[in-house]
């Protein structure tokens, strides 16, 4: 069965040509033009994924926020493509759970790599590959398809930023991440975001995980910045020795 990308927009043209390109590529797709419409047709047939129409004066952060908050569409990956002069939503959008952004015009590869990489499907006709769809380092379990992320067994919770920030820190496990790194992996990448800002999030980051994980992974490094690194429940890393926790 294709994934199904449910597509939020009043611009008739703009959804013809998604469509196409999305269908080309191994999705299905259907249109809903407000918040309501996209409730409705999460309660009536299976959807992987939204694409909101982002353009000035549409205030889709608000839409993003009810779709966070309806149990049914909460869970599901948000994409917001944002139109020209649309661009000082950004912080709206992050404000309101958006997973991900990207500043129109943009060639449509990039909107479907990150499609197929979120939901883990292939390339070609649909098909899943398991091994894109979950990371793992120790006690930490991410399933990239499902947004869902557990520490020892136990199911936490983490926002948009946090959850990119460890996504990237579990594709590069006991690598040191520099914070222009982290930043570069989880903010748009036209907005400023300070290094003080990384460090606040990383703690955020930190407190989520110490509540189930045996050790504390996520190992800080004096000039360097960060490193996840798997740890045993008893005894002390090398690594942890010249660690600067937050």
């Amino acid at each position: 069965m294709k994934p199904k990308i449910a597509i939020c927009s009043h611009d008739a043209e703009f959804y013809l040509v998604l469509s196409h390109i999305l269908k080309v590529d191994g999705f299905s797709d259907a249109l809903a033009r407000d918040v309501d419409e996209m409730v409705e047709l999460a309660a009536e047939t299976p959807v992987d994924a939204w694409v909101m129409d982002c353009r000035p004066h549409n205030h889709m952060a608000d839409v993003c926020s009810r779709l966070r908050q309806d149990p049914r569409t909460g869970p599901l990956p948000v994409v917001a493509l944002i139109a020209p002069g649309a661009e000082d939503q950004h912080i709206g959008l992050l404000k309101s759970g958006i997973d991900e952004s990207f500043i129109r015009p943009l060639a449509p590869a990039k909107l479907l790599d990150y499609l197929h990489t979120r939901l883990g499907t292939g390339r070609q006709f649909g098909l899943r590959t398991h091994s894109a769809m979950s990371l793992n380092c120790g006690d930490i379990e991410m399933q990239i398809d499902t947004h869902h992320v557990r520490c020892n067994g136990t199911e936490i919770s983490l926002g948009p930023i946090e959850f990119k920030l460890l996504r990237h820190m579990l594709e590069h496990p006991g690598k040191v991440l520099s914070r222009d790194e982290l930043i570069r992996a989880a903010w748009p990448g036209n907005i400023y975001v300070g290094p003080r800002t990384v460090d606040v999030h990383i703690s955020r980051l930190r407190t989520s995980i110490k509540q189930s994980a045996h050790t504390n992974p996520i190992r800080t490094v004096r000039l360097g910045g960060y490193a996840l690194e798997y740890q045993k429940a008893q005894g002390t890393s090398v690594g942890s020795l010249l660690a600067d926790d937050l």
